[in-house]
């Protein structure tokens, strides 16, 4: 949230006051930008979008997930992908958990994503995706309805945020 705060500084956003938690706990906004957190490792992230789009973000540290683990909610194509090496398991962990904080779904339905290359379907509708690694062992999802996002990044040391 103190990252969220921060980006006053550059985007018009509510005061935090006015945010809010659907029942499956992302955060929003009712009349104001959408939002996606994540957090892992004492690192933090947040995405913006434009009102009425979805986005959602999740980060992990590189190699986090194991390929025995993921393989648990991976289907037989995004099994292969791995076994190709086209996307690593934390990879394919940090996308499906973006494309449900975009949808606003819990993990309990991790199973119901379908990744495929930069594209990944859930309760039938359609997500692009992005990775980026800036650095620090991190690997960063970033999950928009329908097309893969446009992502300005910026990476702000922890003074910035506290002060």
């Amino acid at each position: 949230l103190a990252l969220l705060a921060s980006l006053a500084d550059v985007i018009t956003i509510p005061p935090l006051e006015r945010l809010r938690w659907t029942a499956a706990g992302k955060p929003r906004f009712a009349r104001g930008p959408a939002i996606s957190l994540a957090h892992s490792r004492g690192f933090a992230a947040c995405a913006v979008a434009a009102r009425g789009l979805s986005i959602g973000i999740d980060l992990e540290p590189v190699g986090r997930a194991s390929a025995a683990a993921v393989a648990l909610i991976a289907d037989g194509a995004e099994r292969r992908a791995i076994a190709r090496g086209a996307m690593s398991p934390t990879g394919l962990w940090t996308v499906k958990e973006a494309v449900l904080k975009a949808a606003g779904a819990g993990l309990a339905e991790i199973r119901g994503v379908s990744v495929r290359d930069l594209g990944a379907r859930f309760a039938g509708i359609d997500y692009g995706w992005r990775h980026l690694q800036p650095g620090m062992g991190l690997i960063v999802a970033v999950a928009a309805r329908e097309a893969a996002p446009v992502v300005l990044f910026d990476w702000l040391d922890s003074s910035a945020v506290f002060g």
